[in-house]
């Protein structure tokens, strides 16, 4: 087999969205398998890597039409976390596919989870949750009068940083959701922590740098061209693609 050559095809949608093909999610892999929703459908699969078969497949409201997919998973210690559009919370074994547990959020909208020892790490569309492992149970909420569409939160060292899509970048206590600090920032964003800093793509099209510890700007890049993606860290280097080319920076 050549290199870059298909081995296999995973499942597809059944059939088009009303506005055209329906989007995928981004999957996640786990000691040897593969986990995401499959597009068009309510259901999320777990896959095997090496021939595409479905080891397992759970769907949510099996007696309504589709009316959202499962958001990106995440998976940790024999357990995946899902959520799915308006206010649907769900944990599954992921060696099995047996539910574990499942909680209706009141209405929220809710975004991708995030998994921790301390719980699973929430975001709605105005606000962050955590809930525990073993049954979902609320440990605490906080409200950032956010209006979050597309923004995906990261957690390091006992900290949660989260865009809220208006103005501001978050700092929150993972134990307490209480704030450590906020950072001016505008639009969407999907943070990476590295090397005590945190990065991100502001509205696609600039890098920021803030301080883990105290929000401080470290730099800002503006590439000659966007869109911008997240940035992937490796070596002492930052990694993005840009447009059709991938950009490399290091610290001056």
């Amino acid at each position: 087999m050549s290199v870059g050559g298909e081995r296999w095809t995973g499942p597809q949608s059944p059939t088009p969205g009303f506005f055209g093909p329906a989007e995928s999610t981004t999957p996640v892999t786990a000691n040897g398998t593969i986990y995401t929703a499959l597009p068009g459908t309510n259901s999320i699969v777990a896959l095997n890597p090496n021939n595409g078969e479905i080891l397992w497949q759970q769907t949510h409201h099996k007696d309504e039409a589709v009316s959202g997919t499962y958001n990106r998973p995440a998976v940790d210690d024999g357990l995946v976390f899902v959520t799915a559009w308006p206010q649907q919370a769900t944990t599954y074994r992921a060696d099995t596919g047996e539910q574990h547990w499942h909680r209706e959020l009141e209405g929220m909208t809710v975004l991708p989870p995030v998994a921790t020892d301390e719980g699973v790490v929430i975001p709605t569309r105005e606000s962050v949750q955590l809930r525990t492992r073993s049954d979902g149970a609320l440990l605490w909420e906080r409200n950032l009068d956010g209006n979050v569409t597309d923004s995906t939160p990261a957690v390091a060292n006992g900290t949660i940083f989260v865009a809220d899509e208006r103005e501001e970048l978050h700092a929150l206590s993972l134990a307490t959701g209480e704030t450590r600090w906020t950072a001016p920032f505008d639009g969407k964003t999907t943070p990476v922590v590295a090397d005590g800093r945190v990065y991100a793509v502001d509205s696609l099209w600039a890098l920021e740098a803030f301080d883990v510890a105290t929000g401080e700007k470290q730099f800002e890049y503006h590439p000659s061209e966007v869109p911008l993606s997240p940035p992937m860290v490796g070596d002492g280097m930052l990694y993005l693609a840009n447009r059709g080319r991938v950009l490399a920076l290091e610290e001056a």
